[in-house]
């Protein structure tokens, strides 16, 4: 049993240029998960992929309160940079939700058991560290034009 941060994005967005900005940034390409994550704040048709840097992501800074990362784990100052980047690398981005999930290989959907939204020009540390376990957060972003 361990703790899985699942990311979602909506399909036009997951591009060769979100996997290679993510290598860059930090440090480990997205793997497409097994999952679909059962909410209203995201299309069926979303890509769900994770980010584990370690065996699992008990150690993640998403979710992880005031503790400070595991040894190898990219701080919440990462997370929120490669986040803030991500429209310039996936410009089809329109939302990006994390998902801290335990031990979702029991089942093919996960449903949050509770759901936050934050628009990517407010998102904060404190935002992403308490994310309460089971919990999805959407993260908007502000369509071009």
């Amino acid at each position: 049993m361990c703790a899985t941060v699942l990311w979602a994005v909506n399909a036009a967005a997951f591009t060769p240029g979100l996997r290679r900005f993510t290598l860059e940034r930090i440090g480990r390409e997205p793997e497409i998960a097994g999952h679909r994550i059962a909410s209203e704040m995201l299309r069926p048709t979303s890509v769900v992929f994770t980010l584990t840097l370690n065996m699992c992501d008990c150690g993640h800074a998403i979710g992880s309160g005031r503790s400070r990362p595991a040894p190898r784990e990219a701080t919440a100052e990462s997370w929120l940079a490669w986040m803030r980047g991500l429209p310039q690398a996936a410009p089809h981005l329109t939302r990006i939700a994390a998902l801290r999930a335990w031990n979702p290989d029991d089942h093919r959907a996960v449903t949050p058991i509770g759901e936050q939204r934050a628009s990517i020009d407010r998102l904060q540390e404190a935002t992403l560290r308490a994310l309460p376990e089971g919990a999805l957060l959407a993260v908007d972003y502000p369509r071009p034009g």
